[in-house]
C-alpha cells in the first residue's frame, strides 16, 4: 500500500465534493469544541497543581520523618480507618461512562451556548 495520495490523482481529489454543514452549524460545532477544550484545560491545570502540591507534601513529609519532627508510629495511629477500595469506588463515578457521557456533553453544550 503506497498511500491514498499515490492512488488517487490530485486533480480527482480536488474535484471531489465533500458535504459541509451550514455555517451556523459549523459555528455551533466550534463553540462546543472550544468549550470542551476549555473544560479539559481547566482539569489538566488543576490536576497539575494537585500533583505539584502532593510532591511538595511528600518531600516535606519525608524531611520531617528523617529529621525526627514527625513520629511515623504516632502519625499513623491518628489516621482514620479506611477501606482501601473506597477511593477506587469514588473515582469510578468521575470516569466518563456511557451513562454519564451524555450529561457531560449537555453541560459542555450549555457552556458553549452561554
Amino acid at each position: 500500500y503506497s498511500g491514498l495520495r499515490n492512488t488517487i490523482p490530485p486533480s480527482s481529489l480536488l474535484r471531489a465534493r465533500s458535504p459541509v454543514p451550514p455555517l451556523p452549524e459549523q459555528r455551533a460545532i466550534v463553540r462546543f469544541l472550544e468549550a470542551a477544550d476549555r473544560r479539559i484545560r481547566r482539569h489538566i491545570s488543576a490536576t497539575k497543581r494537585q500533583i505539584t502540591l502532593l510532591r511538595e507534601y511528600r518531600t516535606r513529609l519525608i524531611a520531617d520523618v528523617v529529621t525526627g519532627k514527625l513520629d511515623v508510629r504516632e502519625a499513623s495511629a491518628r489516621l482514620p480507618e479506611m477501606d482501601p477500595l473506597s477511593a477506587d469506588r469514588n473515582r469510578a463515578e468521575t470516569i466518563p461512562t456511557e451513562s454519564n457521557l451524555h450529561s457531560t456533553a449537555d453541560e459542555i453544550a450549555k457552556e458553549a451556548s452561554a
